[in-house]
């Protein structure tokens, strides 16, 4: 049987929101009010334009600073769960509406089989757009679904759902997990810690 796991990676595998950081290096605060409004509800896609069009014009170099922070807030837990799925024969793969700035390095640290993740566009040095890899999560279950027997999909918000619902088997962790689970049929955990525990002791973490 072959298997994949699709993995949220901010919020659930680094203890790293980007566009937190990036608020803080520009001093705009209206990126993270858009960024909350994208986690909380469905205009997720929306809310990532508006905040794409808020840093044109930023240099590159400001991004990958802020990138870099990425790979010191990996969780501890996060590293232990990519080995115990690869225990378990599972392709690992992030899920990200990140940017590959950063999601590539910590997709490397982690040592994970490959990597999602949107793709801004320069010119001159600065961001002059983006290439959007997906509008929502679920697509990229629909595309690799025809190459495996079984979808394993863990994330943390309401970005995650479509991913998550459109798996075999769906773990939400962290804040919003109950409030999540309301809307589809998913395991919930407190933490990515408890379930990393779960799957450890052969609970109910995963079916396979």
């Amino acid at each position: 049987m072959k298997k994949l796991a699709l993995l949220d990676l901010e919020g659930t595998l680094i203890d790293f929101e980007f566009w937190e950081e990036m608020a803080d290096v520009k001093g705009d605060q209206s990126l993270k009010l858009l960024l909350e409004k994208g986690l909380r509800g469905p205009g997720w896609y929306e809310s990532f334009l508006d905040r794409v069009r808020l840093i044109l014009g930023t240099p590159k170099e400001v991004v990958e600073s802020v990138a870099k922070r990425a790979i010191g807030k990996i969780r501890p837990e996060a590293v232990t769960l990519i080995s115990e799925l690869k225990k378990r024969q599972y392709v690992t793969m992030i899920v990200s509406g990140g940017f590959e700035e950063f999601v590539a390095p910590v997709a490397h640290a982690l040592g994970v089989d490959d990597y999602v993740s949107q793709k801004l566009i320069y010119h001159n040095g600065v961001i002059v757009g983006v290439l959007p890899v997906f509008k929502e999560k679920g697509e990229v279950v629909d595309k690799l679904r025809p190459w495996f027997d079984f979808v394993l999909a863990v994330g943390d918000g309401y970005n995650d759902i479509k991913m998550l619902e459109r798996a075999d088997e769906a773990v939400v962790v962290g804040k919003r997990a109950k409030e999540i689970s309301k809307k589809i049929n998913a395991k919930t955990y407190n933490n990515l810690g408890e379930f990393v525990e779960d799957l450890i002791k052969g609970g109910d973490a995963i079916k396979i």
